[in-house]
Order: structure tokens, then sequence, then C-alpha cells
């Protein structure tokens, strides 16, 4: 990774970034827009690019620059800001997203910690852990990650497996090759092999055009398959010919196309038992099973609970430009009692909640609101948490009535849009929670 920073911008406040960023002997590259950005090479540390209404979402943007320079820290500009859009930006894996008539002082601290953070901790680092048992399997993955042996990761659901796939794929060969993924769960099945397998024109009706799939688009990379257990047997027949042969065929093609892809698996079942109830190919398992991976889950690494807290504290505080200093002592003794059913993602989406509610220095037991209808009644830490469904709803309601019923100030103050709040209280009255 060079330390270089580029500036994708014809604004010339923003050029001007140049002349407070090369006292620090950084070198600065400037392009008009994100269309003279050079073919993928040896990509910069941090690249600054300004987004508008006019042109491709920030999402499709990031997912673009992330792929072709998988390493580069993004931070986005804007005439005007979405509060609901950066701060999916930044869960997307944007470093930050501001307004183009930012401070200029602050957009120089801000480049420069980007580029501190490029040239940091790499490796375990970026996977966030603690845990010596974990932090040993990621040693062992290291040879192995270089290799194009199949990985079938196996854990519960939010513990991270989507995570690890791609820590796997950065610490590969294959890192400067498109790493995608799919949901095997989320799409029916004739969506499903269209998706992976792409179709000719007028392969079936609708088919306009020639679509290429996911194996083709992540051809010199990696392809993650989530939750594989749910893949229809037909199309397990199809996964397991291009693991045999490496090549896929089109749906409606004349010819089968050589692909070369590094197939990832994750899933949340025991597959041996789905192959037993005959739900699962005995000869695909085999096949995706070549380095098998268990990722424990988050009550079994207790030295990652306090380690990822902070690291959500600090993410979500400046995404919604927060300033909290970190956890009350009692926050943390309630969390090392928890056994966080949900895992990792349980206890990143409690964070970023206490983010929202918190109004002074520290997030209390009060801003994880486990006290329903009275926000001045904390809980002992030994309480158990609610589930997540349940604590949005009454952050909401809370919300609503801490604004006296006005739901476009509930909304800023949770950070929603206001049609997502109005959708949120329309699915709680139809289930008779209102």
């Amino acid at each position: 990774m060079a330390t270089s920073i580029w500036l994708v911008s014809a604004r010339p406040e923003i050029l001007g970034l140049k002349d407070l960023l090369s006292p620090e002997g950084v070198e600065c590259l400037s392009f008009s827009d994100l269309s003279q950005l050079p073919a993928p090479n040896q990509g910069p540390a941090v690249m600054v690019v300004e987004v508008s209404r006019e042109g491709p979402s920030p999402r499709r943007i990031l997912d673009d620059l992330k792929r072709r320079w998988p390493g580069s820290r993004v931070i986005f500009l804007a005439e005007e800001v979405n509060l609901e859009e950066a701060v999916a930006s930044v869960k997307a894996g944007a470093y930050d997203f501001r307004l183009l008539h930012t401070d200029p002082e602050v957009l120089r601290r801000l480049i420069l910690q980007a580029l501190h953070d490029a040239a940091g901790p790499t490796g375990e680092e970026r996977f966030l852990t603690r845990d010596p048992k974990l932090r040993a399997l990621l040693e062992k993955l290291r040879s192995v990650a270089r290799s194009k042996a199949p990985i079938l990761i196996t854990g519960e659901s939010g513990t991270g497996k989507e995570v690890l796939a791609r820590w796997i794929h950065e610490t590969s060969d294959r890192a400067r090759g498109p790493f995608l993924a799919i949901n095997c769960a989320a799409l029916p099945e004739a969506l499903l092999e269209s998706e992976l397998f792409g179709y000719e024109k007028g392969a079936f009706s609708g088919a306009l055009h020639r679509k290429k799939g996911k194996f083709e688009l992540a051809d010199g990379g990696t392809l993650l398959l989530d939750e594989i257990s749910e893949m229809p047997l037909p199309l397990q027949a199809k996964l397991l010919r291009v693991l045999q042969e490496g090549e896929i065929d089109r749906l409606g093609g004349a010819y089968p196309i050589k692909v070369d892809v590094r197939i990832l698996a994750t899933t949340n079942r025991d597959l041996e038992a789905e192959v037993a109830a005959g739900r699962f190919r005995q000869d695909l398992y085999f096949r995706l099973n070549v380095i098998p991976v268990r990722l424990p889950p988050l009550r079994e690494r207790p030295q990652d609970i306090p380690f990822l807290a902070q690291h959500f504290l600090r993410e979500f505080a400046r995404a919604y430009g927060k300033s909290i200093q970190g956890f009350a002592p009692e926050v943390m003794e309630a969390f090392q009692n928890y056994d966080f059913p949900g895992n990792v993602r349980e206890l990143k989406n409690l964070v970023e909640r206490a983010v929202l509610w918190c109004e002074g220095p520290q997030i209390t037991l009060k801003d994880l609101l486990w006290s329903p209808g009275d926000p001045e009644k904390a809980p002992s830490p030994s309480s158990p948490l609610k589930p997540l469904r349940e604590l949005e709803r009454e952050a909401i309601l809370e919300a609503l009535r801490a604004c006296g019923g006005n739901r476009t100030r509930a909304a800023e103050l949770l950070g929603i849009s206001v049609r997502t709040l109005r959708n949120k209280l329309r699915a709680y009255r139809a289930q008779g929670l209102l």
C-alpha cells in the first residue's frame, strides 16, 4: 500500500488540501472525477472522494473502490449528507462521511488519522479479536489462506463468519482480486441460480441482455457462499461441478466458461446432520470441508467483549458525531455477565443503540434501555438483556415520548428517517404492539 492520498474532486477547496498535507511529507494526487482513476494497481492509503445526488450512490462507489483497492481508506465528502446514507456508508466500510464545507483543518486531521490507521495493525487486528485461541487459529490460517483450497466456516449466527472470510481473502494472494458474497438463504432457487451462474439474452422471459453471474464476476478472486446449507439440492449439484471442473454454465448458454475462483462457505447448521437428513449432498460437503474452521461464539471469547465494545463505541461515536469517552464500570460488568445469544452482531447493535441514546460522557445502564417505560430506573448488572427488536421498539417509543409525539424530532434523535420511523410504527400496530 503506497503512502499516498488521492483527492477525487474538481473543487478548488478540496484540491487545496494538498497544500495542507504536503508539509506532512504525504504524496497527494488529484483526479477531477472517478473516471480518471488509473487501472487497479497499487492503490493509495487514503481516498477522499466527492459524491453528489446526480452521480452514483456512495455505496455503489464504495463497493467499486473496495473491489479495486481493498486496502484503501475511503472518506466521502458531499454538499448535503443524508444521515442514514452516511451511517450506512460507514457500516459498509467507508472511513468517514463529511460535508464539503467542513473546516479544512478538521479534514486535514481526519485524513492524517486515516493515513495512520491504514499503516497500522493488520491481520488479526482487522478481524478484531483478543482471544488467544482465536488468534492462534488466525496464525494457522495464514498459510492456508494463500492456497486455493475451499474453506468451510461454521459457527452461530452473528459470530463474524463473513468478517473472517474477508480476512482470509485479504490475507491471500487473491487480495487484489474481487471479493463477492451471496446469501444462499435470501433468494429463491431460480433467482439464486441466475445470480450465481448468470444467463444469456433470451434464456427466459425477461432476460433482455446477457448477465454475468457471481462466479464470473469473482474470477481471479474469492466468492463467499453465505449460509451454504440453505442452497437447494439441484444447485448443489451445479456447485459441485464448479469445484471439480473449474467451469460454469450460464443459463441458456451454449458452452462452459472457465473460472478461477476461490470458494469460501459459511453455515450456522451442522452440515453432517444435514447430510444424514438428505438435505445436503455428501460429495459437496467433502469438497467444501477441505479446511474446516469453527468460529467460537462470543460467550467463549470473554476477552473480546470489552475489546469489541470499545471498538464499536469509537465507530458509532464518530458516525453519529457524539463525544463519548467510554462505558460506566457497571455496563462492562453487565456485558461480562451476559451470554450474548446474538454474539458479536448483538453486541454491535446494542452499542449502536446506546451511543444514539447517550447524552453524557459515558454510556450507562440507562442508555441501554433495559427497563421498559422508565428510563430513570436502571437494572442491576445481573439483569438480562432484552431481544434487540424489543430494545428497538422501546427506543422508538421513548424517543416519541421525549419529543412529545413529534415524529420528525424523534427520527432525528434516533438517527433514522421519518419514513423509517413511520414504517416501524405501522409494523408495531399490525403486530398489536402499540
